[in-house]
């Protein structure tokens, strides 16, 4: 894949994205509040994804194994004597093991460490301001940590409802809920305060937007304006 039919593909990733949204913020009325997300916290339960970096380390490596990889955009790393070896959805306890039955066929009772020192991979997008910025997170992240990080003024934004938007893995759909960041602030409610999933859509509306169907019309046309002159992603934030 070149690097024109990458940046093809990264926008219409992105677009779709954005339109998963608009299509669950349209089959709502008010949506619901929202469950706690799972998150998962031990590194050796990470799955490893592209863009995250791994470190191998081989006793004894007369090869030049040891170092550092970056797992590239179609889930692979470069490794001596192996060659590209397909890495994403393992984690490193797997990788490890995986590693070892290879290696046991060159190496006399090799002995091998994987560890995960750069995690990339797991993203919460933020939308506001009509861009959207992305969140790189390698711990839990809460929804209040979240909202400081893209920076949000009382003055400017409706934190009484902020919308996350889920992707359903067994309906094959996004889930919206809503939940109120000024019962944190103001009143101390931190129920309110739940950890994000991976892979959420964090839209934290304009002050004037009254209703649900206000913030569908400006979200839709976020999501339409991507489709002409996408420029990526901002960086907000690495949570470690």
């Amino acid at each position: 894949m070149d690097r024109k039919e990458k940046k093809v593909l990264y926008k219409v990733s992105v677009v779709s994205l954005i339109f998963f949204g608009i299509f669950a913020l349209r089959c709502y009325k008010e949506p619901p509040p929202l469950p706690p997300g799972p998150f998962i916290t031990p590194e050796t339960r990470y799955p490893i994804g592209p863009g995250d970096v791994i470190e191998i380390k081989l006793t004894p490596d007369e090869i030049g194994v040891s170092g550092t990889y970056e797992v590239d955009d179609e889930g692979r790393i470069l490794i001596p004597l192996v060659g590209e070896y397909y890495v994403v959805g393992m984690t490193s306890i797997g990788l490890r093991v995986q590693l070892q039955k290879i290696f046991s066929e060159y190496i006399k009772r090799p002995y091998v460490t994987v560890f995960v020192r750069q995690m990339k991979s797991q993203k919460i997008y933020v939308v506001k301001d009509e861009s959207i910025g992305v969140i790189y997170v390698q711990r839990p992240l809460s929804i209040f940590e979240a909202v400081i990080i893209a920076g949000v003024s009382p003055k400017e934004d409706k934190l009484s409802r902020v919308y996350i938007i889920r992707w359903n893995e067994s309906k094959k759909s996004s889930d919206i809920y809503s939940v109120n960041i000024e019962k944190i602030i103001k009143g101390g409610d931190f129920t309110q305060n739940i950890y994000l999933t991976p892979g959420d859509i964090l839209y934290i509306p304009p002050k004037y937007i009254k209703n649900v169907r206000e913030a569908i019309g400006l979200f839709s046309g976020i999501g339409y304006s991507l489709i002409f002159g996408f420029g990526g992603f901002r960086v907000l934030g690495i949570v470690k």
